[in-house]
């Protein structure tokens, strides 16, 4: 039955793409490109699973048989993801009288440098170090631990669990890159419940390959005590710790020997992209970009993004986002059919949106033709769901001056809720960092978003088909008109969730995907900021604040969160092949 199942399912996929298409934007079509796209077969269309390579066949030949040009290679933009990563042979860990075993006794983590180091153990209880209004602790004082392993507690001492301050230096990477500042040689960091639930529960893999300078490995409690040998029991040391109310930091004679090799995972996925030429040869070399993202969580699981992380099982993402992809096919044909739209069109469907904007980032960075000729980016993000109060939410609307005219003109028989900001939880923001002006559209999100009950029976197609046909009618305006849009600056071009535990900020857009390597570049400056003020730019790659390393995005927060308001820091760079530096006042 299974086979049988299969077969039909390919020949129906078949049918689907040699049938003439309708020119009109029908419920029909949208319903049943929504239902294969959504389907188990396409495993929810994670990056590295075959039902990504599956999807993007699907769409491209959607493309192709409307008619559109299909650009780079047959349509296909390669894009690089690091999906997690693997252990080298070369992993080693040993005491003067044991070796462990690995991934029973320690696991290297993700960011750990692929090197070996011999050396004296330092102690450095909790390997955190702060200094505010309200508390003062420092794991290491006067201990400098050059030439020495640093072993450090996970977590928080138990008499501040309810600190707020001490919290916001707790975790794994600001406990790492505090060792570096201390000279350490290489990390390892007691995880209690390593023996239960393994090393990787308490670190998930997050998208960032950028390594550290040394290595860096978790170790369980039973692992930690056969390395002390004795002298020291990780759970007198903790009982220590919490009694005294103090830091313990203490170097030792004893010695340890460590190699780290770790792999990153690195997945090959792919934009989907396709023109409708323009046809007015005076407006031939802007454009306009009609774009959704493709991927979804495939069966989801921890560190997914799945809000049922416990089950794994297909997100089929049919509102999230094979509507959105369904919608483009739809305008596609259309657009391509009527062929009255004086600029070019390209249609994007984007791959690596969950993973963080990966693939409209990696359109932005080599884009078909110069970003700067692109008027504007129609942004199609969950629009299956339209309630019965016919409540559409269109974003970036304040990114251009005439937009809002645009849309009371052209956008009827809905009950519209206006976002002006140009920054959003979708492509369209790698656009809006690029100062183009940009238009999402979505129907809001839903009790199935990011799980498995996100399927196609669920969606709203009449809604859907409104939305659709009144994006047409504004994409063919802004397409048609003498003038592109005016752009304008529409809110901040980061996340607030990113500045969360900053009490200042540079006033930058960071480099969310972590594309950058040995820094962390900046891929954007809002006027007006401290970064503006002293003269950083975008593309400029920041190595150091302070005369301490930056490697990462990690790093910059991590470094950001010790200054306040007022004060003078000093920023150093990379522009080019220049190395300079920055003062910059808070």
């Amino acid at each position: 039955m299974k086979i049988l199942s299969k077969l039909f399912f390919v020949v129906s996929i078949a049918s689907s793409c040699t049938i003439q298409y309708q020119p009109k934007i029908t419920g029909k079509e949208l319903y049943s490109n929504i239902s294969i796209l959504a389907s188990d077969q396409f495993q929810g269309r994670k990056p590295g699973l075959p039902g990504d390579s599956l999807a993007a066949d699907f769409i491209a030949g959607k493309f192709k048989k409307s008619g559109i040009k299909l650009l780079y290679n047959k349509g296909f933009q390669p894009v690089k993801l690091i999906t997690g990563f693997n252990f080298g042979a070369e992993n080693h860990l040993s005491s003067s009288k044991q070796t462990f075993e690995l991934t029973a006794d320690y696991e290297p983590l993700f960011f750990s440098a692929n090197k070996s180091f011999t050396g004296k153990l330092a102690l450095a209880g909790y390997g955190i170090t702060l200094s505010s209004d309200s508390l003062k602790w420092d794991d290491y004082q006067s201990l400098q631990a050059d030439n020495q392993w640093v072993l450090i507690f996970d977590g928080v001492p138990a008499h501040l669990l309810q600190n707020t301050e001490i919290k916001k230096y707790s975790d794994i990477r600001s406990k790492v890159l505090n060792a570096i500042d201390h000279h350490a040689g290489g990390i390892l960091i007691v995880t209690p419940d390593f023996d239960t639930k393994g090393a990787s529960k308490t670190v998930m893999f997050d998208k960032n390959s950028n390594p550290y300078s040394v290595p860096v490995m978790k170790i369980s409690q039973k692992t930690a005590d056969l390395i002390l040998d004795n002298q020291f029991k990780f759970a007198d040391l903790e009982n220590k710790i919490k009694s005294e109310k103090k830091p313990f930091f203490k170097s030792t004679d004893l010695t340890v020997k460590g190699e780290a090799s770790v792999l990153p995972k690195i997945t090959m996925t792919q934009n989907i992209v396709g023109m409708v030429p323009g046809t007015d040869p005076k407006l031939s070399e802007e454009y306009i970009i009609v774009g959704a993202h493709y991927d979804h969580l495939g069966f989801g699981g921890q560190g997914s993004g799945s809000r049922m992380p416990d089950t794994v099982a297909v997100h089929h993402g049919a509102d999230d986002n094979a509507s959105g992809v369904a919608a483009i096919i739809e305008l596609a044909e259309k657009f391509s059919h009527d062929k009255n739209n004086r600029r070019p069109l390209l249609f994007i469907a984007f791959t690596a949106e969950e993973f963080g904007l990966i693939g409209s980032k990696a359109f932005v960075a080599e884009p078909p033709f110069s970003l700067k000729k692109a008027d504007a980016m129609f942004n199609f993000d969950m629009v299956g769901r339209l309630d019965s109060a016919k409540e559409l939410t269109i974003g970036g609307v304040g990114t251009a001056i005439e937009t809002n005219a645009l849309i009371d003109s052209l956008v009827h028989g809905f009950k519209i809720k206006i976002s002006k900001e140009g920054y959003g939880p979708s492509d369209h923001a790698s656009f809006y960092g690029e100062n183009i002006p940009v238009i999402y559209f979505t129907s809001g999100v839903h009790d199935q978003y990011h799980t498995p009950n996100d399927t196609y029976d669920r969606i709203n197609v009449p809604g859907e088909q409104m939305i659709v046909e009144n994006a047409y009618l504004l994409i063919k305006e802004v397409a048609n008109r003498s003038k592109k849009l005016t752009y304008q600056e529409s809110g901040p071009k980061i996340g607030t969730s990113a500045r969360t535990d900053l009490k200042v900020t540079l006033g930058i857009i960071p480099d969310f995907a972590g594309t950058g390597k040995d820094g962390m570049r900046i891929d954007g400056v809002t006027p007006g900021k401290p970064a503006a003020k002293s003269g950083l730019l975008k593309g400029d790659i920041i190595i150091a604040i302070d005369g301490k390393k930056v490697g990462s995005i990690y790093d910059y927060m991590a470094r950001m969160k010790a200054y306040s308001p007022g004060q003078i820091i000093s920023v150093d760079i990379m522009r080019g092949t220049e190395k300079k530096v920055f003062l910059v006042t808070l």
